[in-house]
């Protein structure tokens, strides 16, 4: 019977998060309402309320399930990979994964959570870039400043880029993005792999 149920519960939240995405293609998640979302997904209102308290707890769940989305295909790699390998694939595989869920990043812009999703995104890659720094360090990386200095400094470097690109209107392809911060990011490795 369990099964059954969960099965209907992620049928339901698929059905709203899909409703949610339609919605925002169409206005700012201020003015969508508990009532056009449920019209949308094909619920009544007490299936809403049996799994969010309001729109802000969806909206909260809604950012999750994108950020485990997202941490299952950005942040897959093994730690062992050599630093400059791992960190070109990352920006490859982090601008692939926000090219490949445009509408939602589009919608995600659009409003105000951009600021949430942005700082999600942040506090992953500062985690994720200080964990491999500090295991390259222990490997015999030399770094020319604290490894906290340098992943927040990195994390705000790829964030900064890939922002200046979906508010450009994206005017490169994301293969191109992808290849032009992996080529940064691979000059830093090659270059100044003894001060970095």
């Amino acid at each position: 019977m369990s099964g059954k149920e969960d099965l209907r519960v992620k049928r339901t939240k698929k059905a709203l998060n899909e409703a949610f995405v339609k919605l925002m293609n169409e206005k700012s998640f201020e003015d969508i309402t508990i009532n056009e979302l449920c019209d949308e997904a094909g619920i009544r209102r007490a299936t809403f309320y049996k799994h969010y308290t309001d729109k802000f707890d969806f909206l909260s769940a809604y950012i999750g399930a994108l950020r485990d989305k997202f941490d299952n295909t950005v942040w897959r790699a093994d730690i062992s990979a050599p630093p400059k390998e791992y960190y070109v694939s990352y920006a490859k595989r982090l601008v692939c994964f926000i090219d490949d869920n445009a509408t939602a990043m589009d919608n995600v812009m659009k409003s105000n959570m951009f600021t949430t999703l942005l700082t999600v995104v942040l506090e992953k890659n500062y985690i994720d870039t200080c964990r491999r720094l500090n295991a390259s360090a222990a490997a015999g990386m030399n770094l020319a400043a604290p490894v906290e200095v340098i992943a927040s400094m990195a994390a705000g470097a790829v964030a900064a880029a890939i922002y200046v690109w979906l508010a450009g209107g994206k005017k490169k392809t994301a293969e191109q993005l992808a290849d032009e911060i992996g080529a940064v990011v691979d000059y830093l490795f090659e270059n100044k792999s003894k001060t970095l």
